[in-house]
């Protein structure tokens, strides 16, 4: 946030939502005081939490241009995104195969992340709230859940319930089990209770989603009155403002106002034509509308997605503790060990420039402001540079491990877990590394039992259907490679597709006999495909079990 406005100002003061300004216009007599609100407990477009906190103190003289708040990815009005992390590039027991990426567990709650999911409901009049649902907690009387409650999947959020209609489809009805214990209840002289003929519409927490619920907003919305203006409210009181200063005298304002009359008269008056039937207009209802945002603070953990500047991206496949992780040998701990075989494929050369010329500012104490490292100065600028800042380095501190005419830019380590010196030096720098918005959690989804696809039979995939992992074609490439014959078997037919397999599996394990498997379904969804393109296939089935 940044001062526009006005030339010259004092800073008031500001609280932890407020930043009130006292402005000076040239040091004249009349002073205004200008109040901007700060965003906190604000939803990105990425989900994630949004604040501003100020930067200036009390009584500070600034001007325009000057810098009056930070926001969460910013400081001090530069962008910032990640963290600066001592890395290496070398290889650990196969752990950063393939790009991924070892840490330390010292900088989990550095790359700790605060998400914010947002859910509403719409309550019509002919909708009601309760806080009476089952299995329901922390409601207030009005049926919605209190601010700081923590949640879990399927508790319920906002209590809503509506009733059914007349020979509705939907209308609840006694299972079988039921009927047969009213019946016999009822020879007791036991009355069964109503059926109430209401339908739960209650906002619930989706699945995999926990948190704890941060702001609820309630608004109420009308019936839109077109007739009632034409511009909007802003708009509309900054015309009256200016009629009021332009007609402020009695004669213009009766001058005006009959004129005004004379015009509507003359707009709505009637003309000769057929007649026209009068009917009521029909507005749609009032109906209120429930916001609930849910924060969730996530750890950096097994799975997550991070990267670079130069598109150095990779998956967390471990996190060692800070005695296992290699050391400088000033005794300084490695924070995350990126694979060096993703420089050369990808030939982005530059973010090894940038993790020496990072280590020598973090020595130096300072920050360089440079352009893409290339060779438009001359050849091998880059180079001679980044040397020439590891030589100053090593001359200020009298360290002269930092830098080595045989292999500059490299550093022999030694190992967190026995304490011995690597045989090989490594490039140690340090890297600007962020956290992407691919979370594990977001991700990773599994399945027991559930619904199955219409057409082909086979079970749902995808976390928003409640589905688990699909094994496609190279899965199943896996399961050949390792030998697992049956348990492919297994998840090609009866976890799958085979109807009859399928429904006779819960007798064969009760009866401990052997399990028959069947045809898949795929199979008999492209055999009819072909059949219709008057391609006639059958299935021979053979009477011996050779």
């Amino acid at each position: 946030m940044k001062l526009q406005k006005f030339q010259n100002q004092i800073y008031f003061g500001w609280t932890k939502f407020f930043l009130t300004l006292k402005f000076h216009y040239n040091f004249q007599k009349k002073n205004t005081i200008q109040t901007n609100r700060l965003k906190s407990f604000e939803k990105s477009n990425q989900n994630t939490y949004l604040f501003q906190r100020g930067l200036t103190k009390k009584f500070n003289w600034v001007q325009k241009g000057d810098l009056l708040a930070d926001c969460s990815g910013s400081n001090q009005g530069e962008l910032s995104l990640g963290r600066n992390l001592l890395a290496a590039y070398m290889p650990w027991e196969g752990f950063n195969f393939e790009d991924a990426i070892v840490i330390n567990q010292k900088i989990v709650s550095r790359y700790t992340s605060l998400h914010i999911q947002k859910y509403e409901i719409e309550i019509s009049e002919k909708e009601t709230l309760t806080p009476n649902i089952p299995n329901s907690k922390s409601l207030d009387k009005n049926g919605i859940i209190k601010i700081g409650s923590r949640v879990h999947q399927g508790d319920v959020l906002v209590g809503k319930i509506a009733p059914l209609k007349k020979n509705s489809d939907f209308e609840s009805q006694p299972e079988n089990h039921e009927k047969l214990l009213y019946d016999i209840c009822s020879l007791a002289g036991y009355k069964p209770p109503e059926i109430p003929q209401i339908q739960d519409n209650s906002l619930r927490v989706p699945i995999g989603v926990f948190g704890r619920v941060i702001k609820i907003s309630i608004c109420l919305y009308s019936a839109p009155n077109f007739q009632e203006s034409k511009f909007p409210k802003s708009q509309s009181e900054k015309m009256v403002s200016i009629f009021d200063q332009k007609y402020r005298k009695p004669q213009w304002t009766n001058i005006y106002i009959q004129f005004l009359n004379i015009k509507w008269k003359k707009k709505h008056r009637a003309k000769p034509g057929p007649p026209i039937l009068s009917k009521k207009l029909e507005l749609p209802p009032k109906f209120l509308k429930v916001i609930i945002y849910i924060g969730q603070k996530r750890q950096l953990k097994i799975g997550d997605k991070m990267s670079g500047r130069h598109g150095n991206k990779g998956i967390i496949s471990t996190i060692f503790g800070d005695y296992n992780m290699p050391y400088l040998p000033n005794g300084e701990c490695l924070d995350i060990l990126l694979n060096p075989l993703g420089v050369p494929s990808r030939m982005n050369v530059g973010q090894i420039f940038e993790c020496v010329l990072g280590l020598t500012g973090r020595i130096l104490y300072t920050k360089f402001q440079i352009m893409c490292f290339d060779e438009i100065d001359g050849y091998e600028a880059s180079r001679s540079f980044i040397y020439s800042k590891l030589l100053q380095c090593c001359h200020q501190t009298k360290q002269n491990w930092l830098f080595s005419k045989r292999t500059p830019g490299k550093v022999y380590l030694f190992d967190g877990r026995n304490g011995q010196l690597f045989s090989q030096s490594i490039l140690v720098g340090c890297a600007y590394i962020m956290k992407l918005i691919h979370i594990v959690d977001e991700k990773i989804h599994a399945r027991s039992t559930g619904a199955y696809s219409l057409i082909t039979q086979q079970p749902l995939r995808g976390r928003a259907k409640q589905g688990g992992q699909r094994v496609g074609e190279m899965e199943v490439w896996a399961f050949q490679g390792f030998g697992s014959a049956y348990a492919l078997q297994e998840l090609l037919t009866v976890k799958s597709d085979d109807l009859l397999g399928r429904n006779q599996l819960m007798f064969t394990l009760l009866k401990n006999t052997p399990l028959d498997f069947g045809t898949p379904e795929s199979l008999r969804v492209v055999l009819r495909e072909l059949q219709s393109l008057c391609l006639d296939l059958n299935l021979l089935y053979s009477l011996d079990n050779s």
